[in-house]
This record gives structure tokens, sequence and C-alpha cells, in this order.
């Protein structure tokens, strides 16, 4: 059927929404903002929590219901919820109804005219974006051999011809379980588009990616930009930004989410101060730093610093990470910090350095508060309690001193003056003798009350053991002060001796996921000529287990993994 030959078209927009501190950000009120102009009614479903000030949010809104579900069964069941809220009588005052849902952003192009569009095509139901097929079953669930193409369920809208017939209403009343996010793909978003096309109902994309089948299974992930300035494509996917390496190294895609954030940033089509709250709120720290590749170049710089302090902990090298901090060129204040007994132990070289003496009780974050530079370079270690290893203590101070340019570090103090989002420089991580075999092991030594210190602290971000933060070897550090301001206090505050478990890498984590916590990314520091070095380690590193694995016919990154993995 046409909507276009109707003479008023009712439009029903059902819209899902997750979030797993049940929290409504901005870019999903300008999402609802832009469809509403479209839809008549709207019912928004929310799996799991939802804070007072999300429950007050959709309710203010004009032709617009309310239902909280628990968090189960994914998108499909938060659908069939609103379906079976307003019954199969209640959908047939309308002539066709949109699924939509918070995983994807916008509008970034005219949804009029999309809608303008696909209302004068004689269809059954249609969608934004497909996902391509592919010749095999990636989750082992589907009920086809192989993927089929598919019209994505961020975006499914279905008109009356085929939501009043009992095939698509048996659809839903049979709608099985869905444990996980294998079986919400595999039973209903890659399900849905075949088995009704098998039945002879028409379907069409809005955006027609046909002619990008060769390279990109999923189109609207590898080519984002493109979808946008030539289709007129309204939407782009959350994920891109933080869906990880895995995500993009397996097709042509190396660029496409830098390509996606800086295109939004100079165009103007979406308003990037609602969004980037919003990934430092949600998103994993490392899937963003990896998947956007924000690495920071720090080249010689001829700009005029701001002020800022250069702070030493008292502990295991002490002496030499004093005098460093004496050389630093352009400093404004030099801070030492330790407890009291350690801080009586070297108080003739405080007194001779004329470094201001802050007392803490047991990490240097808890100075901050009296820290009035906007900037601190912190020379480590990160927990007074332990002494760390040597190789942190050498090789990683180095790496990091010479990551910063000490004793001249303007092109790091220059970078915050910048980038006003920052929070955090750290040096990359190290790759030559033992460091190396740190590399995806970096929570081998955490305390298993990590997570419960953590959440005492106030870290309020998502993490995983599967990633890890952007932490700094060896303690070298450059900081936005007020970004550690918050997790200082949290410190002082902590019960005593509630903290002394933790470790050199335990600190380095907490004060990353704290800077994001407030509000600012942290981000990886490297000069050129470091990242020759790091280039020249890596690629010769997966040279040598690529071919230690054996040929593999032109095999993808995965499979190289898969093999390895089935080697231990």
């Amino acid at each position: 059927m046409k909507l276009s030959d109707l003479k008023a078209p009712k439009r029903l927009g059902i819209f899902f929404f997750f979030d797993e501190q049940g929290v409504v950000d901005d870019y999903v009120t300008t999402l609802l903002d832009g469809m509403q102009p479209h839809l008549d009614h709207v019912i928004v479903v929310v799996n799991g929590e939802l804070d007072d000030a999300g429950r007050e949010l959709f309710a203010a809104r004009p032709d617009t219901e309310l239902i909280v579900r628990p968090n189960e069964g994914f998108d499909s069941w938060a659908y069939k919820t609103a379906i079976d809220s307003i019954g199969w009588q209640g959908l047939a005052e309308y002539d066709e109804f949109v699924m939509f849902n918070f995983t994807i952003v916008g509008p970034v192009a005219d949804l009029g005219l999309m809608f303008d569009t696909m209302d004068a095509k004689d269809l059954d139901f249609w969608g934004v974006n497909v996902h391509h097929a592919a010749p095999f079953d990636p989750f082992g669930v589907l009920e086809t051999p192989t993927l089929p193409v598919h019209i994505q369920s961020h975006f499914i809208a279905v008109r009356r011809s085929m939501f009043l017939s009992e095939p698509f209403q048996d659809y839903w009343d049979d709608l099985p379980p869905i444990p996980d996010y294998s079986h919400a793909v595999a039973k209903h978003e890659a399900k849905f588009t075949w088995f009704f096309d098998r039945l002879g109902f028409t379907w069409e994309p809005y955006v027609d990616t046909t002619d990008l089948e060769p390279y990109t299974l999923y189109p609207l992930n590898t080519y984002p930009v493109r979808l946008i300035e030539e289709r007129n494509c309204p939407f782009f996917k959350r994920k891109t930004l933080f869906a990880g390496i895995p995500s993009t190294i397996e097709e042509m895609a190396g660029f496409n989410a830098t390509g996606l954030y800086e295109f939004l940033e100079t165009s103007g089509r979406f308003d990037m101060a609602q969004l980037r709250p919003h990934m430092q709120r949600s998103m994993d720290q490392y899937a963003q730093f990896s998947t956007l590749h924000d690495w920071v170049m720090l080249e010689t710089s001829d700009e005029p610093v701001q002020d800022f302090a250069v702070l030493v902990p008292v502990g295991a090298g002490f002496e030499e990470r004093l005098e460093q901090a004496r050389r630093i060129a352009g400093r404004s204040a030099l801070v030492i910090t330790g407890t009291r007994t350690r801080l009586e132990d070297v108080d003739g070289l405080v007194r001779e350095s004329g470094a201001t003496r802050i007392e803490v009780t047991s990490h240097w974050s808890e100075a901050a508060g009296r820290i009035d530079q906007e900037v601190t370079i912190v020379l480590g270690p990160d927990a007074f309690h332990q002494s760390g290893r040597l190789a942190d203590l050498v090789d990683a101070r180095a790496f990091g001193s010479e990551t910063f340019s000490l004793p001249d570090p303007s092109s790091a103090i220059a970078e915050f003056e910048r980038s006003r989002e920052l929070g955090l420089l750290v040096a990359a991580p190290l790759l030559h003798g033992e460091h190396f075999g740190e590399l995806g092991r970096e929570w081998e030594d955490t305390t298993p009350a990590f997570e419960a210190i953590a959440t005492m602290l106030g870290i309020a971000v998502p993490y995983s053991r599967r990633t890890a933060p952007l932490q700094g070897s060896g303690g070298t550090v450059v900081l936005r002060t007020a970004a550690v301001r918050a997790l200082g206090a949290a410190v002082a505050a902590a019960p005593y001796g509630s903290l002394v478990q933790l470790s050199t890498r335990d600190w380095q984590k907490l004060t990353a996921l704290a800077v994001q916590t407030a509000g600012f990314v942290p981000r990886v520091a490297v000069t050129p000529k470091l990242a020759k070095y790091l280039l020249s380690m890596t690629f010769d590193l997966l040279r040598r287990i690529n071919r230690a694995v054996g040929p593999s016919g032109g095999a993808r990154a995965s499979t190289l993994v898969a093999r390895v993995q089935s080697l231990s």
C-alpha cells in the first residue's frame, strides 16, 4: 500500500530505550523531537531502570505514553510489549507503525524527505538501512544456513496491509524468548525481513546500498558519512563510535569512526555537545580510544603554555624524581605529597626545593583540591603502600618522560588548551622485554575488591576486565587537575585502611576511570619518534606471530586470533 494515496495517514511510533544507569541523555530527546512531527502517537518502552528525570522527560512529551518493564528480551520483546499494550484493534486505527530505538542517533539528514519518499512507494514494510547477506551463520542459531539480507531493527516501519495479517500477528504471538544478543539478532532482526519476504510481503530500504555489497556487510557502520552526505541517511549508529577494533579490522573501515566523528564536529549535522557527555558516561574508554584512534601526537610547540603544577609523590626513587621536577621548564608550582611520616622523612629535601608540602593518606589525587593550576604533571609512583616493580620505576618512567618531552613539556601542556574535553594524557604501553607480556593481561594483578572499591570511590562509567582503562605506566601522567578532584575527595573520605590493598596498577586504572567519570577524555600521547618505534615493534611482532601460526590462505585477523587461541 502507498501512504501517499491516503488523505491523512496516521502513524504510530514505538520507541525502545535502554540505559545501564537509567539515564536519558540529550541525544535521545533530539531523536524523539526529530521523529515527533511524523508520528501521531508514541509508545516509549524502557527495558530496565529509568531514573526520575528520565521518567519525567518521557511523561512530559506530547502524545506519548511510557511503559517500563524488566530488562528482558532485548528490543524485540520491548516492541512486543507495546504491541500487546495497544492491542490489534488499537493498532488498526493506524496506517503504519514504526519500531525504532536508542541505538541510532540523529536526525542528521532530512527526515521529511525520507518519509515523503517512502510514503509514495507501494510497500508492506520498509526500513532505513540493510545489513547485507553473508555466506555463513555468525551466531550459530540462525533459522537459515547463511545470514540473509535484512532491514536493521533500529528502524522498521510496517503498514496495515501487513500488520493486520494473520502471519504478522502470529509472528509476535509466537515470539520466542531472547536470552542474549545472538538470539536477538537471529530470532528477530535477521529473521524479520526474510520471514515476511518469503510470505510475499513487499519491502525496501530507504538507503540503497546494493552498490556497496562487494565491499561491506554493514554499510551504515563502514560508510556512515557517505550514506549521510550522498544518500540522505538520517541516522548513524551510536555503536560506530565505540565498537572497537574487531568491528573494523575485518572490513575496509579503518577510519569509519574517526571520519564520522570529525564530520559531525565540522558539518553541524549534529550537536556534539549532546553526544560527548553521553559517550563519557556510557562507553568503555578503551573501546572509544581504539575505535576513534584517539592518539595525541605531541610535536614541538612554540605556543606559550598556561600555568601548570608538577606533583611528586614521596616513594621509591623520590630524590631522582624531585630533581627531575625541579628541572621542568615553565612550572608555576612544585607540590610534594605523602603521608605525614613519609613527608617527615624527606623534610630536608622538601625545604631545599621550596616545594609546597601536602599531606595525604593514600594517593596523590587527594592533593588536587589544593592545587590552583589547571594542569598538573605527576611524576609517580601511584601507590604509597607498594613500591611497584623495578621495570615500572625505570623503563616506563623513562618512556613517559620521553613522551612528554621532559624537562620541556610545553607540547603536552598546550594540548590541554587546544582540547577542552581532554582530562588525562598517558604514555603508550611498552612493548619490549617483559612488558610485552602485560598486553591483554592488564587486570591480572588487580585486587579482587577492585570493583567494590571503585564504586565506593564514585567511579560511575562502564569498564570491563576484557579491556583496560588508559592507565599510565610508571606513574608519569599529565592531567587536568579538576578531572581528579572528585577522586581525591573520595579517597580522603574512604574508611581507614580500606585502600591499602590497592596496587600501583589499580591506582592507574582508578585514575583513568575517575577522569572519565568527571566528564573528561583520557588519551594516549606519543611523539613522532615514539610512533615510529611503536609501529616497527608492532608490525614485527604481528609478522612473527602470523608466520609462526602457519599458512592461512589470506585469513582475516579474527581467523588468526582463533587459531592462536586453539593452541593454548
